[in-house]
């Protein structure tokens, strides 16, 4: 989860976070035990009906718990809370900082109100192109790229083991995805390619890691596969913990995406020495370097993703060199360390711009 490896590896630099967190949220579990203070809040929706009835109790808990510390900033993980983390923000008198992970629309930008903190981190140079184009000034916006642990490569053992696990046999070619089974993320394309993809390598197998949050397109999505006769072959594992030991079962990795930030899921795909097939969208071909880490195919083309796997996996040695070659770009491009670095310089500098002594004298240079 990129939060929780952001707060891990900025902590040595100087940073201790406290963390505002949907109270049943799977996270709040996670961060506990590493001794982040988390407080749990029923997190309001912007702009919907219910949220203005909940937004001035939240509003009043959050500013209690604020009231008692000496904050220096707040950053706000998720563009769609920025206009209640610029607000609090706001009345505690410290400069907002907030993350981007996804492409935006320039409607979204305007409707989230973008503009207004002192400064937003884009993930992907594509990500800052559209704050751009939604009229976010450029000097408000820095690409700071998510960042991945390297961890250990998947023994021989272990990769068979996780292959019994899901009745897949040793010799038996398997791509691999770990996303939400959503629409954007292409699973209807990615479908239609395993039934060309089968044509040509009989023996081939998808496995599929992440949480299925909209049953009725679940069913859509196995009904197509039972049409194109590749049930037998999609197999939906869930989600799981530990995605470097599942990434370490796949020969190849691929992500058919209509959208995207950066995807947190290649990068450690990379990291894990899996070539990656994706798509020409968002952050994707800033990690992926086409040809050479991977192939890189146009978005919603289930022909050119089926002829792209099927070249990595009738040429095993083009493979591994290529996942080799991104574990090596994972390491000296993505690392956790360059991405706390990174953030940490934009704390410092809006943090710093606060101090500075205004044309009044009053001590606040404004934003």
């Amino acid at each position: 989860m990129a939060l929780l490896r952001l707060i891990e590896a900025i902590a040595p630099l100087g940073v201790t976070p406290i963390v505002a967190w949907p109270r049943r949220d799977e996270t709040v579990r996670r961060l506990t035990p590493r001794g982040v203070r988390v407080v749990g809040f029923r997190v309001p929706r912007w702009r919907h009906g219910l949220s203005l009835c909940l937004f001035p109790l939240f509003l009043a808990r959050l500013r209690a718990v604020l009231a008692g510390e000496r904050i220096d900033l707040v950053h706000v993980n998720n563009y769609r809370s920025v206009p209640f983390g610029h607000l609090v923000s706001v009345r505690a008198g410290v400069p907002c900082v907030a993350t981007v992970r996804e492409q935006v629309s320039p409607d979204r930008v305007r409707q989230y109100r973008l503009q207004r903190p002192d400064a937003l981190i884009a993930v992907s140079d594509a990500v800052a192109r559209n704050l751009a184009d939604g009229g976010v000034p450029a000097g408000r916006v820095t690409t700071v790229r998510s960042g991945v642990a390297l961890g250990r490569v998947v023994d021989a053992a272990e990769r068979r083991g996780l292959r019994e696990r899901f009745g897949i046999a040793a010799d038996d070619p398997v791509i691999g995805i770990v996303a939400h089974v959503l629409p954007h993320k292409g699973f209807d394309d990615l479908v239609e390619a395993l039934a060309l993809i089968a044509r040509q390598v009989p023996a081939v197998r998808c496995l599929v890691i992440g949480e299925a949050p909209r049953r009725g397109y679940l069913r859509h999505l196995l009904e197509l596969a039972e049409r194109h006769a590749v049930r037998e072959r999609l197999i939906l594992a869930g989600p799981q913990e530990n995605i470097p030991r599942f990434l370490g079962g796949m020969d190849l990795f691929v992500l058919p995406s209509h959208t995207e930030g950066l995807p947190l899921t290649v990068l450690e795909a990379m990291a894990a020495g899996r070539p990656v097939v994706g798509t020409t969208v968002g952050g994707i071909p800033e990690a992926v370097r086409d040809g050479v880490t991977g192939l890189l195919v146009p978005p919603q083309d289930p022909g050119r993703l089926a002829e792209a796997v099927i070249t990595l996996l009738k040429d095993p040695v083009l493979a591994t060199s290529m996942g080799d070659a991104g574990r090596t770009r994972a390491r000296e491009v993505f690392s956790l360390e360059t991405e706390a670095r990174l953030t940490h310089a934009v704390y410092d500098h809006v943090v710093g711009a606060r101090r500075l002594p205004g044309p009044d004298g009053s001590g606040e240079a404004g934003s």
